[in-house]
């Protein structure tokens, strides 16, 4: 399901998932059990070396998928550890699926994995291993006051998955 059809505002400055940054990706996430994914071409400047895209916008690229994977179940959580490998080089105007995906919820730590795939050959460009943290009460109450309460658009998706129309 995506995330546009659940009601959730994007109608902030996140530099990877918000409407209103103009120089952010603007990414359209699409989740699954587990899992969420965006499709992303990276524009010229994006880029690193000339026409490679900088190693700091795929793991912005990776941060967001793996921190969707968990906030779609409704957990507010922030990273702790996260280690990257680039396999191969991404390059602007290339299009990509960046996916992450919850893979062990120890409680409070949730690890999770990602990968960049080029979208014409599904080649693995990066992939990521990370570790999160869940909110404190206190500041997940902070941050449901500050972007709003994603609660009912949760519940929707939840629905959804439950009728295997994710």
């Amino acid at each position: 399901m995506r995330a546009n059809e659940l009601g959730l505002n994007f109608e902030h400055w996140c530099f990877a998932c918000g409407r209103s940054n103009p120089i952010g990706l603007h990414l359209e996430l699409v989740f699954a059990r587990n899992r969420a994914e965006a499709q992303f071409v990276a524009e010229r400047a994006h880029q690193g070396y000339d026409g490679i895209v900088h190693g700091g916008i795929v793991t912005a690229l990776l941060d967001e998928v793996m921190g969707w994977a968990i906030f779609q179940q409704g957990i507010w959580a922030v990273t702790t550890r996260f280690t990257l490998t680039f396999r191969q080089p991404l390059h602007v105007g290339e299009a990509v699926v960046a996916t992450g995906v919850l893979t062990r919820d120890r409680g409070r730590a949730l690890d999770l994995r990602g990968e960049v795939r080029r979208a014409a050959d599904d080649e693995l460009l990066a992939s990521a291993d990370g570790t999160y943290v869940r909110m404190p009460e206190a500041q997940r109450v902070a941050m449901i006051e500050k972007y709003g309460d994603p609660a009912p658009a949760l519940e929707r998706l939840a629905v959804a998955m439950e009728k295997g129309t994710e």
